[in-house]
């Protein structure tokens, strides 16, 4: 019974440490902080849309460039049906309102001349483009029955929601706009086993899917306004441990804060990449 409690151990003795740390330390003098932070962000209008599943259309060797486009697109499941409005406007929404969640004072273009001269510390988010691609992942499972390892795989239909957002800091020369980049995979879910025959010994795999649809998509991309703000909200915090830094050593960990339920843990995972 004893070793059942031995990871939770170790992972209490991990928060605990981590919380000595000077990172989590400046992480959470940020987040009590009183803020005056405003963010003027600057939507896109269009959704690209990358049909990846070239082999399933004939033909496309002899086509030009526009009708390749056009016939993978015609030939997608998920993409010919979304809408670039609906599917905008649940992502944007979901964005602005954790935003000012983690209060942070959020403009749109109205106030562009206005904006440059606020007070505050004013920074200009730009969602400069999203990408959807439609393709397939691969669900692989394999189990040993008996003196044989038993192999199978199912296609899987999938989506990848790609993000490029350009980050501006007003009245601040010396740093330019910084370019990011981001990705999240949703795919259908495969719930599969393999069945020994107890007659004959032949095994069969059973399995039934789960299927992405369009409110799972339009619901997604909800998520993805809400995980980005963010991702934003730490990219200010991480700037501010950076700015406060007095250790001899460079920040071991990038520190992630998670409002819904008021946690802060180094993940170097929950993060845009900085794009050259």
């Amino acid at each position: 019974m004893k070793k059942r409690f031995v990871p939770i151990f170790y992972l209490l003795a991990f928060l605990s440490l981590v919380s000595c740390y000077p990172e989590y330390k400046l992480a959470h003098t940020f987040i009590k902080s009183d803020k005056d932070i405003s963010v003027m962000v600057l939507p896109t209008y269009v959704v690209f849309k990358d049909n990846l599943k070239t082999g399933e259309v004939k033909g496309l060797k002899k086509m030009s460039e526009t009708e390749a486009d056009s016939a993978l697109l015609a030939n997608s499941i998920f993409l010919k049906d979304i809408s670039d409005s609906i599917f905008l406007e649940r992502f944007t929404n979901s964005f602005l309102i954790e935003l000012e969640a983690l209060g942070i004072k959020v403009y749109n273009e109205s106030y562009a001349d206005s904006f440059l001269y606020l007070p505050s510390e004013a920074y200009i988010i730009n969602v400069a483009q999203i990408l959807l691609e439609e393709h397939y992942n691969r669900h692989e499972d394999k189990e040993t029955i008996g003196e044989y390892e038993y192999f199978k795989t199912v296609d899987q239909n999938a989506l990848t929601y790609n993000f490029w957002f350009e980050f501006t800091q007003v009245r601040n020369e010396k740093t330019p706009p910084k370019l990011f980049y981001t990705s999240e995979t949703i795919n259908d879910l495969v719930n599969g086993y393999f069945v020994e025959n107890p007659f004959t010994g032949s095994v069969k795999y059973k399995y039934s899917v789960s299927e992405i649809d369009l409110d799972i998509i339009y619901e997604y991309a909800e998520i993805l306004g809400q995980r980005y703000a963010g991702y934003f909200y730490d990219y200010l915090m991480n700037g501010f441990i950076y700015y406060n830094w007095t250790q001899k050593r460079e920040p071991y960990f990038w520190m992630h804060y998670k409002r819904y339920n008021n946690t802060l843990d180094p993940d170097d995972d929950a993060r845009f990449m900085e794009m050259e």
